[in-house]
């Protein structure tokens, strides 16, 4: 296998006081070590040359990507580190003990590589290949499925240490996620080794896709406790690969349950046809357990946002949940059966929900509790709802609960094919004429009255009116209605057509 200056370099510095001359190199192309020759005036591309300093001549042809491991210092090596890439010994070691370094170096990967090759003959697992590639890099490595959730590592106590990484559902913290976020987007489609970088160390990451090019997964190996060094990126890129082949031997590799689950209710929700298992898994899972349905709209655009990483998050912070895409939005389920009271829910949803909402602009609508699976859409239409009615009446908020606003919804929802008119009783219309041309509302009297009951002693007070004088409005309402208010029937469908009035002169204020 042939190897990088820059991963020559690190590891020669391990054991030997080494300064590198000229730029560094990722590019996986230098053949294994040779010994200078004395008296050889050539110096070949992609080779790695192992000399001490009396022994170079003094104008050699140099070619380009040259590496020079050179024991000893001279004025003659300026020529050499104008042309190449040096690496210098100063100190007196023993040549051939550095020679037999380096071909460590180089017998290491090529074992390594021989490892990996060995293993495709025995229908490997992922964990297998990461075990493998753990001796090489030295550094804790994992394998994210779609939605971020561990399917294998190499160490986890190593990985959980500096607390980015979650013990007990695998995913990257919460303020970690937001640190990051406030630094750049994570594209899901991007190519080949990339940096993320957080303030406790670095992760180096590989997007997995399968043979359609969909998005299976994420290659991580972690930073923490070491700079990156040039050609691990390449290394990392291979390793994707391999991981590819054998997702593609075996595609259940990247799924669990949790994953399952949520693809089975992901067809609920868009009313597909749902497998055997599936519905196996459904009839196991349902009435079991109490949830709320959350839905989350971004306000503003996150192309390049992770959503698969965002939902991962969320079920960190709420464990025994499941968030997935739906239509452009996130949609959630929340596990109830943890909270006592409804407003524990409430306070727990505020304090971890607020600080992602204000980062990421986001508007949240959380639904009632339901705990039939198979009625996920219509409380998840109510989680649109509250979003909906609560940009309406409490724009200034952007956490909004659906029972809040259940009135206003059954009361919208309630008119059928008519138009509110049509619900009108004899005489209503006169009343919103005088409200028109009068210095008095009717409309304003009648539903204040209604509010309370028909106390007229509490009316009056929120009017700001004798009591007398709410008696005698009263009576003129009653008159021109010609019903009677103490039929509880006639006073519902009162109370409903004022309250769909303020519905629709609130809509016509927006």
């Amino acid at each position: 296998m042939k190897l990088c200056v820059d991963i020559i370099f690190e590891r020669l510095s391990r054991k030997y006081p080494i300064k590198m001359y000229g730029e560094g190199n990722g590019k996986m192309v230098l053949h294994a070590p040779e010994l200078y020759i004395d008296n050889t005036l050539q110096f070949y591309a992609d080779h790695v040359y192992l000399a001490t300093v009396e022994h170079l001549p003094q104008r050699p042809r140099i070619e380009k990507n040259v590496v020079l491991v050179c024991i000893g210092e001279s004025a003659r090596l300026s020529y050499y580190k104008e042309h190449a890439t040096v690496l210098l010994i100063k100190k007196k070691v023993d040549f051939f003990e550095v020679y037999k370094s380096i071909q460590g170096i180089y017998e290491l990967f090529h074992n390594w590589e021989s490892q990996l090759l060995e293993l495709f003959m025995k229908s490997p697992s992922i964990q297998d290949v990461l075990n493998c590639t753990y001796s090489v890099l030295e550094r804790p490595i994992f394998i994210l499925d779609t939605s971020f959730q561990f399917v294998a590592a190499t160490s986890m106590n190593e990985a959980t240490k500096d607390g980015r990484w979650s013990q007990n559902r695998g995913s990257l913290d919460p303020e970690a996620f937001l640190e990051f976020l406030r630094e750049k987007d994570l594209s899901l489609d991007r190519k080949g080794a990339f940096l993320l970088e957080f303030e406790a160390g670095n992760v180096l990451c590989v997007n997995l896709f399968n043979e359609s090019d969909e998005y299976m997964g994420c290659l991580c190996i972690d930073q923490c406790n070491h700079s990156f060094v040039g050609g691990e990126d390449k290394i990392a890129e291979y390793v994707a690969s391999m991981i590819e082949k054998v997702s593609e031997l075996s595609p259940v590799l990247l799924k669990n349950e949790h994953s399952s689950l949520r693809e089975t209710l992901r067809n609920i929700m868009n009313e597909m046809p749902m497998s055997k298992n599936q519905k196996l898994l459904l009839r196991s899972s349902n009435n079991k357990q109490s949830y709320i349905c959350i839905s989350m709209h971004c306000l503003k655009r996150f192309l390049a946002l992770p959503v698969g990483y965002l939902c991962s998050v969320l079920e960190n912070l709420f464990p025994e949940s499941i968030f997935f895409e739906q239509n452009n939005t996130i949609l959630g389920m929340i596990l109830l059966d943890g909270f006592e009271k409804e407003n524990q829910l409430t306070d727990e949803l505020k304090a971890k929900i607020i600080p992602m909402m204000e980062e990421m602009q986001l508007c949240v609508g959380v639904s009632n509790s339901f705990s039939d699976l198979y009625m996920l859409r219509t409380y998840y239409f109510q989680a649109e709802a509250a979003i909906e009615n609560g940009e309406l009446y409490k724009p200034d908020q952007k956490l909004h609960f659906f029972s809040e606003f259940a009135l206003t919804e059954m009361v919208a929802n309630s008119l059928g094919g008519f138009p509110l008119e049509a619900y009108f009783p004899n005489g209503f219309r006169k009343l919103q004429t005088h409200d028109q041309v009068g210095a008095i509302s009717y409309l304003e009297t009648l539903a204040v009255f209604l509010e309370e009951n028909m106390s007229y002693a509490k009316a009056a007070r929120r009017l700001f009116v004798h009591r007398s004088t709410l008696i005698e409005r009263i009576s003129r309402i009653e008159s021109e209605l010609e019903i009677d208010f103490n039929d509880p029937d006639q006073r519902l469908q009162l109370q409903i057509i004022l309250k769909a009035l303020s519905i629709e002169k609130r809509m016509d204020i927006e």
